[in-house]
Parts: structure tokens; C-alpha cells; sequence
């Protein structure tokens, strides 16, 4: 991929399918590109991390945002052209940390911005006032009301404006101030505004805990680099350590994803992720009379799942278990109702389990699914009549981090082209714009 419009393009073209989502149909989410930087890797990865985690959901997996794309010369005219009540506006190199916790519920830069649109606060931005100059805004993030900005006449807030009061304290050095109130430059009254204002609204910066949840690349030369190996990148570095949150090998005790709608007819190829307990729900639910494929990039969580299911563990077992492994494994949440609606208790999820193993052949594939042995694939699947489970592996934080976009997209379109190439396949999971699939 050779520049940010290509990206756009790219991304464009991928989510056209995409509603979106009426609860938050009235905001928008910008991402800005700086029209002089220069493209390259590390660029292109860093347009894509702020492109998926702004594009939809609390924690960036989702989808339905409105996210729009533009460059930063153009950022106020497209403002004044919208019709969204609310803008959070990113510039490429902004990454946000979308595990922090706040107790029963997950805080994020996202629920940060949600929580802005209902305060009816007029702006947050990262302010830069030193003392006796005028004063403006970072372009990394603000989040901002569109209506009293054009209520007040829209003034560009890529400009600089004299200071009338500020706060005494700063968040760091002497000029990064809590809030600020600026003198707004003066405008010709007209038959619908006869006035004009000589100051703003308060500005609030961002706070403390909210910039700890997030973090700005700057564009310095040695991320171009970092993005090429990020399983030795510097976890320390703040930039990463925002984004690395997330990127680690895990093992999944539970799958609390919708199976959505099973087909009608016979299977007797099935593939699926060895997280919980779908294979074994998919099993059972399906007419099916054949094999089973578990796989995973991760050798790690292939033996950890075939040591779980030869033994028939209990959930007191795997905790056990887990204490011998140098791996990371995710435990259940009891209260899930989705895992209930999916597969029952955790009993009823290990009964299946013990079943599909006394039942079924079972083989287990280290296979990453972005860049497959496809003669492999091919293979196995050709006169079967397959039931192929992705889940969001296309749409994963770590297939994004790890590949670009065009890498995965390409990815998706040559499994599908694969299977089709099977007896009958019945395909679900989800493309890398994060929308699910079932086919």
C-alpha cells in the first residue's frame, strides 16, 4: 500500500456493507492525516491501528461507527459540512489502551468520548498554552460539540487565540492547564446572528486517568522498525505500552461469541478455534458425521486444549492445570448470558466435549489462518461437505497488529476461494472491517 488514500480506499471499499448503529448515528469519529507526512510502514500500521480501534465498539472490535477519513487541512471545512452532533477527532498515531477496567464496566478513550457526548460539555483537548502566548490545540485528539461550535460560529480550532482566564494548575510543566477560557476572534453580525461572542465556552483538557488510556506516536523514526517486530518491541516505551496491552498469546477456557444460525444439512468437515467449548456445541447442533479440525497459530493453546479434552477436565482441573503452564488463559465470566444462551453451564459445555472425543476423530492443526498451508487446506476439505468457523480471527486486535490491511483482506479472499473449492461449505466468522460473515 503506497499512501493514506489507498488506506481509505481500501478500508472504504471492505466496510460499504457496514449500518451504522443508531445509538451513536449522531456521532463522528475522524481520523486526520497530517497532509505533509511522509508515507511509509510504520504510517500505514499506525493509520490502521487508529482506524480499528475508532471504527466501533467500547473496546475497538466492533463495528458501526461513523468514521470518516480525512486530511488535516481539511478537518474544518468537513466539520462545517457534517451534520453529527459530537466529533472525537484522531490523528493517525493515536492508540488507545481498550483494557483498562473501572470496576463492573470497561473504561475506555471510546466510553471516555461517550460519556463527553452526554455531558453537554463543549470540548476536550489536549490544550497548549504557554504562559504569554496565545494558545491552541494539539492535533492528536479532541473530542467536540459540533452544535455549540456552530452555535457560537464555528471558529477554527486549528488556530491560535488569545488567553482570558485559565486554570492555576497544569498537568504537566507550566503549560498544559486543567481548562482554559479563550478570547475568540471577532465576526461580522448577520441577520441570523446580529451578535458575536468575544469568548468561548470553557475548555476542558483531558484528564489524568483519560491520558493514561491512550498515547501519540509523535512519528518518531524508530516505530517504522518497532511495527516490523513487535514480538521484541519495547513494552516499556509509553506509545507501546498503550497499544501492547492487548498483544499477547492466550488461551480462551470459554467462547462466549453468538454461534448465530446453524444450517440445515449434512456436514462432515468441521473447523474451529479451540477456545470453550464451540466445536463441541457445533458438533451436536449439526447433522454431522465426520471429522473434527481444531486449530490455532498457537502451539501453546493446542496443547493446553487437547490436554483439557483428553481429560475430561473440570473447571477446578483446568485452574490446576493452568498453574503448570507458562501461558496466559482467560477464565470465565459465571454471570455471561451469552455463554449460557450459546452452551448451557460449564458442565453442559464439557459433556458435549466429552462426547465429540469419544465420537469423533480429532486433529489438531497449528495453522495461522491469515497465512495457511492452503495445499494442506485444500486437501483435507476437497469432496466434504464443511462447516468452516473463523470466529473474528480476521478481525482479531492481533491479526491487525500483526498484518496489514491489505495483507488480511487479500487473506480472507483466498480462504473463501479455497473452500469454495470443497463439495458444499458453510463459512462463518467475520472480514477485517469487523462486520460478521455467515455464508
Amino acid at each position: 500500500m503506497n499512501s493514506f488514500d489507498e488506506f481509505v480506499s481500501l478500508w472504504k471499499e471492505e466496510a460499504k456493507d457496514i449500518k451504522i448503529k443508531k445509538e451513536t448515528s449522531h456521532m463522528l469519529f475522524l481520523v486526520v492525516y497530517p497532509d505533509k507526512l511522509k508515507w511509509d510502514f510504520g504510517i500505514e500500521k499506525q493509520t490502521q491501528t487508529t482506524t480499528f480501534m475508532t471504527s466501533g465498539g467500547i473496546t475497538g472490535t466492533g463495528f458501526g461507527h461513523d468514521i470518516r477519513f480525512c486530511y488535516r487541512s481539511e478537518v474544518h471545512n468537513f466539520l462545517l459540512e457534517c451534520n453529527h452532533t459530537h466529533a472525537m477527532i484522531v490523528s493517525v498515531g493515536m492508540v488507545f489502551d481498550m483494557t483498562s477496567s473501572g470496576g463492573d464496566e470497561r473504561v475506555t478513550p471510546i466510553t471516555d468520548f461517550y460519556d463527553f457526548v452526554e455531558s453537554g460539555k463543549y470540548i476536550k483537548a489536549h490544550i497548549i498554552a504557554r504562559p504569554g502566548q496565545q494558545a491552541y490545540f494539539h492535533h492528536q485528539h479532541m473530542n467536540l460539540n459540533l452544535t455549540i461550535w456552530k452555535d457560537i460560529g464555528a471558529p477554527d480550532m486549528s488556530k491560535k487565540y488569545d488567553v482570558v482566564k485559565r486554570s492555576n494548575n497544569n498537568y504537566h510543566d507550566d503549560y498544559t492547564p486543567f481548562w482554559i477560557i479563550l478570547k475568540d476572534m471577532p465576526r461580522t453580525p448577520s441577520s441570523h446572528r446580529p451578535t458575536w461572542r468575544v469568548t468561548w465556552p470553557r475548555i476542558q483538557n483531558f484528564t489524568h486517568s483519560e491520558r493514561m488510556r491512550k498515547s501519540f506516536s509523535y512519528y518518531k523514526d524508530f516505530h517504522n522498525e518497532a511495527w516490523k517486530d513487535l514480538d521484541n518491541v519495547d513494552r516499556e516505551e509509553f506509545y507501546f505500552s498503550r497499544f501492547m496491552t492487548r498483544i499477547k498469546k492466550q488461551f480462551y477456557i470459554e467462547n462466549t461469541e453468538s454461534l448465530r444460525k446453524i444450517p440445515k444439512g449434512n456436514i462432515n468437515l468441521l473447523f474451529s478455534t479451540p477456545a470453550g467449548y464451540r466445536a463441541a456445541v457445533l458438533v451436536d447442533r449439526l447433522e454431522f458425521d465426520g471429522e473434527v479440525v481444531l486449530y490455532d497459530y498457537c502451539q501453546e493453546n493446542l496443547d493446553i486444549k487437547k490436554m483439557i479434552v483428553g481429560m475430561n477436565m473440570s473447571l477446578e482441573e483446568i485452574n490446576l492445570y493452568s498453574k503448570t503452564v507458562n501461558h496466559f488463559m482467560i477464565y470465565p465470566d459465571f454471570l455471561s448470558s451469552q455463554r449460557l444462551k450459546n452452551v448451557g453451564s460449564f458442565e453442559d459445555g464439557r459433556e458435549l466435549e466429552k462426547k465429540m472425543y469419544d465420537n469423533y476423530d480429532i486433529e489438531y492443526w497449528l495453522m495461522d489462518l491469515i497465512s495457511p498451508d492452503y495445499d494442506r487446506l485444500l486437501k483435507k476439505i476437497r469432496g466434504k461437505n464443511v462447516f468452516f468457523d473463523a470466529t473474528n480471527i480476521f478481525s482479531y486486535h492481533m491479526s491487525h497488529a500483526y498484518y496489514t490491511l491489505d495483507e488480511l483482506v487479500s487473506s480472507y479472499k483466498k480462504l473463501q476461494e479455497v473452500l469454495s473449492l470443497s463439495n458444499k461449505f458453510y463459512f462463518r466468522g467475520s472480514k477485517p472491517t469487523k462486520q460478521k460473515i455467515q455464508s
